[in-house]
């Protein structure tokens, strides 16, 4: 399939015109482009609007130095090919719902009749004076810490989660990363969370799972706890002293990239439906960590992707029915430093079913869990390796 030409910004110029329009170059657009080629046996004509021309796929990459480096880089033009899709190199600018027409960066314009925005979410720092885990500007500085860590200069360390964030359990990973990474008996690590209970948006057995880990493996944890709790680089104690920190590790807050155009909330995410439909609109969808959703996850936005994917088609007449938005399934890997903990949360009538496993409960066993990209990458590493 030709790559559609890109025209400038010019009203007297008509723009190039696509059936379905998927907006972003990470783990939630490229699956909606599996999901329409599969669904669609290639009766449905797409393009990806990507602001880089490699994907990288790097679950782990917050946690440099302290885990492996399994990340998979990958060419898009010709992955998208192979899944009946063209590409353009560029970013969304904005968006006219109205006209179906899409504008970039550089000045092109782009109609479609179907419109998927997948273009993710920006990590904000939410601690001051604290190493941002996940933020790439923070990346030397925590790959700097690990290496005190494991040298045995970095002696007190705290993790903290603050408000704002729905998805905790990076925090009880890193601290337990950490906690495994320095030498025997020299480190105290202490989780501080906003949260009452750990992974509490998940229900008592994953939280009560994650509690017991973490006192197996001597990580203090401190919940309902403020980042105002470690302001000054000091860990609060209880009808004592503060102890003096050695390093503050904190969550990212996920913070909108307010589209123009798109209607967004105060954050700048986008709301969207139970099916992914940009709330308000006909030909619109919204998927992944771009969401008004407040669990920032990537199984959750693969199984997000796959609903949009469907409803889409049935818009565009080539799926019948209506589209059955699908009850989410919570499946995360925690790695401790020995090993690593599947948990698996469904949420139905009577609450959360909780399984919590030293063995895989999917497959492929990978961080981000389920969809079609995850197994895509695990086949072409076999064959790479073969």
């Amino acid at each position: 399939m030709t790559v559609p030409a890109v025209l400038p910004h010019d009203a007297a110029a008509a723009p190039a015109h696509t059936q379905v329009l998927v907006v972003g170059g990470g783990t939630a657009a490229l699956e909606v482009v599996m999901a329409l080629h599969e669904r669609a046996a290639g009766e449905v004509r797409v393009t990806l609007l990507a602001p880089d021309p490699h994907f990288r796929y790097r679950p782990l990459a917050a946690y440099a130095g302290l885990v492996p480096d399994t990340r998979q880089t990958v060419a898009v033009p010709p992955l998208a090919a192979e899944w009946g899709a063209s590409v353009v190199g560029d970013r969304l600018a904005s968006v006219d719902l109205d006209r179906r027409v899409a504008t970039t960066t550089h000045g092109g314009r782009i109609a479609y009749e179907a419109l998927v925005v997948a273009s993710g979410a920006a990590p904000e720092a939410a601690v001051p004076g604290a190493v941002t885990l996940g933020a790439p500007h923070d990346e030397p500085a925590f790959a700097a810490l690990v290496a005190r860590v494991r040298a045995g200069q970095a002696t007190r360390l705290a993790v903290v989660v603050p408000p704002g964030v729905a998805w905790t359990l990076p925090a009880y990973e890193v601290a337990l990363l950490l906690a495994h990474a320095a030498p025997p008996e020299t480190t105290l690590v202490t989780v501080l969370t906003a949260e009452d209970a750990p992974l509490q948006a998940f229900g008592d057995a994953a939280g009560d799972a994650v509690r017991s880990l973490l006192r197996r493996r001597g990580v203090e944890l401190r919940t309902s706890c403020p980042p105002e709790t470690v302001a000054g680089g000091t860990l609060p104690v209880p009808l004592g002293d503060p102890v003096p920190l050695d390093a503050v590790v904190a969550l990212a807050r996920p913070q909108g990239p307010a589209i123009p155009g798109l209607p967004h909330d105060r954050a700048g995410f986008v709301p969207v439906d139970v099916r992914g439909r940009i709330v308000g609109e006909d030909d619109a969808w919204a998927v992944g960590d771009v969401t008004d959703r407040p669990v920032k996850q990537g199984g959750l936005a693969v199984q997000q992707a796959d609903v949009a994917a469907a409803d889409v088609l049935r818009h565009l007449g080539l799926q019948d029915g209506e589209t059955a938005p699908a009850r989410p399934v919570v499946r995360a890997a925690l790695l401790d430093g020995q090993g690593t903990l599947y948990l698996r949360a469904e949420h139905g009538d009577d609450g959360w079913a909780t399984v919590v496993s030293r063995e895989p409960l999917w497959w492929p066993p990978t961080k981000i869990a389920g969809g079609r990209l995850a197994a895509y990458l695990a086949a072409r590493e076999t064959a790479l390796v073969d």
